[in-house]
């Protein structure tokens, strides 16, 4: 889609929802806003998403008191670049965050910025690596603290420079108690206007370690000997392995799934949170999925199928969302920014490709548009609602999903999709630079060896590739 019917569907969409918006701001108080982004959660793996597990009963409730986007994609397969268009509502290869030694600098315009300038309190809590301040992530947050295990504490420059921490095994932290407990303090202090709050949850991320009860609840009969710590780098976890190894390795996703869905439950009957959800916006959704060797690979950051980029998207906001409905659109992570703006009547900034969905919220209907993914700097996909073309540097396959969704039957691409495919990626690096005084290009920044060592030990960084 050219640029300049990105704009005109943007304004479209904020029509649409203006008045209505228009209305609540003046009525009432703004309304709260509350983003909920759970890492590594495959929408598959989800009640409400038709899996037969019950593994989010809360996750469900809350899809069948709004709505539900059934065909909801990322725009990578990890954390970093996911969250950085999540928060800016640009593509990777806008924002330009797409490996380790690469942070969202300050001249990018954040959700919690406009939201902060708009007169909303703002906090941020997560759990993962990959959202401490130094990537930029705390932009705009009045209060931001991670629950991790020996991320907590550390200052940026300390972070950035050498620091005497040591590594960090995060992948075997569990981080949704702390979290809880975490926003519950902060909402003891909160006054009565209205507020944006971040929460990451982490523990649905690798390595998968639920407590004993939750593996109880989805595989109890199991009498194997696994043990998927370490997991990117454990031996025990690969393609060959036994079924009933794998099959007890997804039962412990799901635990983790299940944990985490409790851990959102208490958030939100959590005093100051629980009394105020008639009056807030409430969005669920994840960076990324995860990976069981559809095609070949474990956990994420290997490959741009369905399975990674399918994530959910979950939006709950009372008498102004038909209960239970399902939109089947095709949208995308970078769409929530806009959104999220408009439902609260604040003006969306020019500089942003998401779109306003407001509109799909309402019943009505939006032009379909191609979503674009890419993983480091030589992997890119283009998702039409017909087909998948996935390139590697000049090599590329297509996938007809009507016929083949679960992407097994590589095709020759046809050229008129290659031609939309380097459209699409041409109109996105065209767009950062149509940014003006945001156009600053993303600096590399050298980790230093203990970090390093930190991401690598969740299987982050491979060698000295510092993008890959």
């Amino acid at each position: 889609m050219k640029l300049s019917r990105i704009i005109l569907s943007l304004a479209a969409g904020s029509l649409l929802f203006a008045s209505a918006c228009s209305e609540v701001a003046t009525k009432s108080a703004r309304p709260n806003v509350v983003l909920i982004s759970i890492d590594s959660l495959r929408s598959d793996h989800l009640g409400c998403y038709g899996y037969e597990r019950n593994t989010s009963p809360t996750i469900d409730r809350l899809a069948g008191e709004g709505a539900r986007f059934a065909n909801a994609l990322s725009t990578t397969s990890w954390t970093l670049p996911a969250h950085a268009s999540m928060f800016t509502g640009l593509l990777n290869q806008s924002h330009g965050v797409i490996g380790d030694n690469r942070y969202l600098v300050d001249e990018h315009v954040t959700l919690a910025e406009v939201l902060r300038d708009g007169g909303y309190q703002t906090a941020g809590f997560y759990g993962a690596p990959y959202l401490h301040p130094t990537f930029g992530m705390d932009q705009g947050f009045d209060a931001y603290e991670s629950s991790g295990v020996g991320w907590r504490d550390i200052a940026e420059e300390d972070f950035r420079e050498k620091t005497s921490k040591g590594q960090v095994e995060s992948g075997s932290d569990i981080t949704g108690p702390r979290t809880v407990a975490a926003v519950a303090g902060w909402l003891e202090n909160l006054d009565e206007g209205p507020f944006f709050l971040f929460v990451h949850l982490w523990d649905v991320h690798f390595d998968y370690n639920p407590p004993e009860h939750y593996v109880e609840l989805f595989d109890p009969d199991y009498a194997g000997d696994l043990d998927a710590s370490g997991l990117h780098g454990n031996p025990s976890v690969h393609a060959g392995m036994d079924p009933r190894d794998l099959e007890h390795l997804i039962a412990l996703y799901d635990g983790e799934i299940r944990f985490t869905d409790d851990s959102l439950d208490q958030i939100l009957k959590l005093p100051g949170l629980s009394d105020r959800l008639d009056n807030t916006i409430l969005i669920v959704t994840a960076d990324h999925g995860e990976e069981f060797f559809e095609h070949g690979h474990k956990d994420h950051r290997n490959s741009l199928f369905d399975e990674v980029l399918r994530i959910p998207l979950i939006v709950r906001w009372p008498g102004h969302i038909t209960s239970g409905r399902v939109v089947k659109d095709q949208v995308q992570i970078v769409d929530i920014f806009p959104t999220l703006l408009s439902m609260a009547g604040i003006e969306i900034p020019v500089a942003v490709q998401g779109r306003d969905l407001s509109g799909l919220l309402a019943g009505e209907t939006l032009e379909p548009v191609d979503a674009l993914s890419q993983l480091g700097g030589q992997l890119v996909a283009l998702r039409t609602n017909e087909y998948k073309l996935i390139q590697r540097r000049e090599r590329a396959v297509e996938f007809r999903l009507e016929r083949d969704p679960g992407e097994l039957a590589p095709l020759a691409p046809r050229e008129h999709a290659r031609e939309r495919l380097a459209h699409a990626v041409a109109e996105a690096v065209a767009f950062r630079g149509g940014m003006g005084a945001r156009a600053v290009p993303p600096r590399k920044e050298k980790l230093a060896p203990e970090i390093r060592e930190q991401l690598r030990s969740l299987g982050y960084i491979e060698g000295s590739e510092a993008d890959r």
